[in-house]
């Protein structure tokens, strides 16, 4: 991805680096102070002029070890893309780490080197003990405790500047280097990397200062070794000190940044977006609520394209009931979605018969959606045909729907022709529960013929003729109902659909769906998981 970084170059470039390691020459200051005021012995094995410009001499180690550290920043300002900026910051921990822990041991050996040559030179007394001492006390001060705080003080700056970034719309935070990182970078490990640097080296080292001068009875040895035990624990509390302030400023700062991002979870703003400040745990946490943030705003953008898509399929539904002479017809359409698989629909024909058409399409959802538009407008188009027959709506649509649908996906369909001047019901059942008819005193089931459709490319469709009298009643419905579940995980049932219609068939259809959702309810059948569908038919009177 391309991006102009001409306008972050001031956040992010060397010289905002290097302030941000204000604390390096300050500790090497102190340092300096202390071997001078506790009159160490040090000093007089050091020339005068190089004990005055060591530090000077330290800080351009350290500094060319900073250089070298940003150097990839540098080049990705200078490709100036935002990719490059992002691996940059993603290596410079690593990078910081292996620069300032070679300056520190470059200094160490710099500054024992010059020591060394000036005991020989001199030829003064420098005992074993005095040089093990010399070693640890210095080795632990510029070896550990200053490239500790340099890596400290880098992850701080890095952390800043991705603040910086993103509040700009650069988003820094590549994780896939998290794996490659050494275990003390990671924020789990951090701690005890400061328990090392601050409690048990120097603890551990102190003892050994102890054994030394517990080992001899030479002034000179044990004022020594005294003398750096106290540069030692000087600088100890200081540079502790130093190192325990970066790292929980570092560490409040990325904690605060989460948790403006969980405030934006609660408050519902998800247009905000975390600062990935950090490659580490912390930082595969804030990746997460950066998805977690735009998923919701993706989900709450969808809210009006679902209130969209639930209207325009409501409109596919019947507009009202039909009025047919001697007959009484409602319908019922309940999705579990915003959009459903189920449809109901009566269609007058140029004869004036009506189709009566119920359908369950398998799936939900959108794509369940996408094929009741479908066999609906296909279903309107073959209606509008003088010389379609119901036997020949019903091949045309399985072979349109089996080039269509995927996946082994199919589509339950009830549909009849209801002719009110003879009283006739012609009907094909392809897959779908069988509706129920009550006529003469008991209940038909109007069973399917044939496979649902989709499913076979031709199938072997029938046409059944069922004769309607006074008080006839059809009821047809989807499997929302006869799989309804109750807390047990009962389903249902045709039979207690079959017991229901047995006492309410008399009732207007009007009533019907109300009815049956009331004794769901009744019975403990709360658990809807799928789309509900009633179609209701019943012829009242004869001809007049």
């Amino acid at each position: 991805m391309q991006s102009n970084l001409e306008p972050h170059i001031q956040h992010i470039d060397v010289s905002q680096y290097l302030k941000s390691l204000w604390v390096i020459p300050v500790m090497l200051l102190f340092a300096q102070s202390v071997i001078r005021l506790t009159d160490n012995p040090l000093i007089t094995h050091i020339p005068a002029w190089l004990f005055f410009f060591n530090p000077l001499i330290f800080l351009a180690i350290f500094a060319a070890s900073a250089f070298w550290a940003h150097h990839p920043i540098q080049e990705a300002l200078r490709s100036n893309t935002h990719q490059s900026l992002e691996q940059a910051m993603a290596v410079l921990p690593m990078r910081a780490l292996k620069s300032f822990a070679l300056a520190g041991l470059i200094a160490v050996v710099f500054i024992l080197g010059v020591i060394f040559l000036s005991s020989l030179v001199l030829d003064n007394d420098f005992t074993p003990r005095m040089m093990t001492a010399l070693i640890f006390s210095v080795g632990f001060g510029l070896g550990v405790l200053i490239p500790t705080t340099a890596i400290a003080l880098t992850m701080a700056w890095m952390a800043k500047a991705r603040k910086k970034l993103s509040l700009q719309n650069l988003f820094i935070g590549d994780l896939e280097h998290f794996h490659t990182y050494p275990w003390l970078i990671r924020s789990a490990n951090r701690p005890w990397l400061i328990f090392g640097v601050t409690s048990l080296l120097p603890v551990s080292i102190l003892a050994l200062f102890s054994w030394l001068m517990l080992g001899t009875n030479d002034d000179a040895e044990q004022h020594f070794i005294l003398m750096q035990a106290i540069v030692l624990f000087a600088n100890l509390i200081f540079g502790g000190m130093a190192l325990v302030w970066i790292t929980s400023r570092t560490i409040h700062r990325i904690t605060r940044e989460l948790a403006m991002g969980l405030n934006f979870l609660r408050q519902g703003k998800f247009d905000g977006h975390v600062a990935i400040m950090i490659d580490d745990e912390m930082g595969e946490l804030a990746r997460g609520l950066n998805t977690a943030l735009a998923g919701l705003k993706e989900r709450d953008s969808l809210k009006d394209s679902l209130a969209i898509a639930s209207d325009i399929q409501k409109g596919l539904m019947p507009k009202g009931e039909p009025n047919i002479p001697h007959y009484a017809i409602a319908g019922f359409q309940q999705s579990c979605h915003a959009v459903g698989g189920d449809y109901y629909d009566y269609i007058t024909r140029h004869d004036g018969s009506i189709w009566l058409i119920i359908a369950d399409v398998a799936g939900k959802g959108y794509p369940a959606a996408l094929t009741v538009a479908n066999l609906q407008a296909m279903l309107h188009a073959l209606a509008n045909g003088e010389n379609i027959s119901l036997l020949d709506a019903a091949s045309y649509i399985n072979q349109s729907l089996h080039q269509s649908l995927q996946g082994g996906r199919f589509v339950t369909l009830f549909m009849a022709e209801l002719n009110h001047q003879n009283h006739t019901l012609q009907w094909i059942n392809a897959g779908h529960i069988p509706p129920l008819l009550w006529h003469k005193d008991s209940i038909t089931h109007l069973e399917a013929t044939s496979p649902p459709l989709g499913m076979l490319e031709h199938i072997n469709l029938h046409v059944e003729t069922s004769k309607l009298g006074v008080n006839d009643t059809l009821f047809a419905c989807t499997d929302g109902i006869t799989e309804a579940r109750d807390a047990a995980k009962e389903m249902f049932g045709d039979k207690n659909v079959e017991a229901w219609f047995q006492l309410r068939h008399a009732l207007d259809p009007a009533v019907l769906p109300s009815s049956m959702l009331a004794c769901l309810d009744e019975k403990g059948f709360h658990t809807r998981d799928d789309d509900i569908t009633m179609l209701c038919l019943k012829r009242s009177s004869d001809d007049q």
